[in-house]
């Protein structure tokens, strides 16, 4: 595989950090393409306060063994909108999820998924923008074998670069990269957030029997501003622990088909 895909386009250029595998591989093949990134280059890495803690583990990781410096950021609800942290004080709690619901006054939901936009999108964006930058190239580590996910449009500020696309890089590839390396994303971890609205039934099961207590979905609905499906949680927590047999009425939720949480993929941000 040529190292020229994965050369730093002119300019500043924003590599996002989901913390999944595929973006992770995605900056490795970049470090190894231009060695240490020069200045004009970010590595950001979103926290929304939902992430399992293996993947706060797993960006920490790559900070070390390959020694690149990792933006931490997190949204606030007031002035300057955003945060920077570290993986000690990043939140675990979903405080800055919540914080956002309450400022939107709107629960995410698969129509209208403000979680990514606001945590992860503009929470970048406008770091970036205090940082002094008015334009950049934002990389995001989508694969050749996501084609429902290479539809991406520049953005005013941004000109969207996914050189896994040309590379011809599939999950199959990334996963083989990652069975060689001495660290990696722990087995069992689901997209990004955990309980994302996005997953499928037979994940949110498995999450949730495995952290009963995890009630943060019920807490946001409780708030007033909408569910995060048709359904309340509450419904959507008895069918998948089995406590309510409504399999036959329980339609798939319309996803949006960039989102890769579905498919135990990376939320694009």
């Amino acid at each position: 595989m040529s190292r020229s895909h994965f050369a730093l386009p002119d300019g500043n250029v924003h590599l996002t950090l989901s913390g999944g595998r595929t973006s992770a591989y995605q900056l490795h093949r970049i470090l190894e393409a231009n060695g240490s990134l020069p200045d004009r280059a970010h590595v950001v890495f979103a926290n929304t306060g939902r992430e399992d803690p293996r993947t706060l583990d797993f960006v920490q990781q790559i900070q070390h063994y390959w020694s690149v410096p990792i933006t931490w950021v997190q949204y606030l609800s007031t002035d300057p909108w955003f945060e920077i942290v570290n993986h000690n004080s990043a939140a675990r709690d979903g405080e800055p999820f919540e914080e956002m619901i309450k400022h939107k006054r709107f629960t995410p939901n698969g129509g209208k998924r403000i979680c990514t936009e606001q945590l992860k999108v503009r929470a970048a964006r406008r770091m970036l923008v205090a940082a002094g930058w008015t334009s950049w190239t934002k990389a995001l580590g989508i694969r050749a074998d996501e084609p429902h996910r290479h539809e991406q449009e520049d953005q005013p500020r941004e000109k969207i670069w996914m050189p896994l696309v040309p590379a011809g890089i599939t999950k199959p590839m990334v996963l083989d990269f990652w069975r060689a390396q001495p660290f990696d994303l722990p087995d069992g971890v689901d997209s990004n957030c955990r309980l994302c609205f996005q997953l499928g039934l037979a994940q949110l099961s498995r999450q949730m029997r495995e952290d009963p207590d995890d009630d943060f979905p019920e807490r946001m609905e409780a708030l007033g501003f909408g569910t995060f499906l048709k359904r309340p949680w509450s419904d959507i927590r008895a069918i998948a622990t089995g406590q309510a047999d409504l399999f036959e009425t329980l339609r798939p939720v319309s996803r949006r088909k960039i989102c890769g949480a579905s498919e135990n993929e990376e939320c694009a941000a």
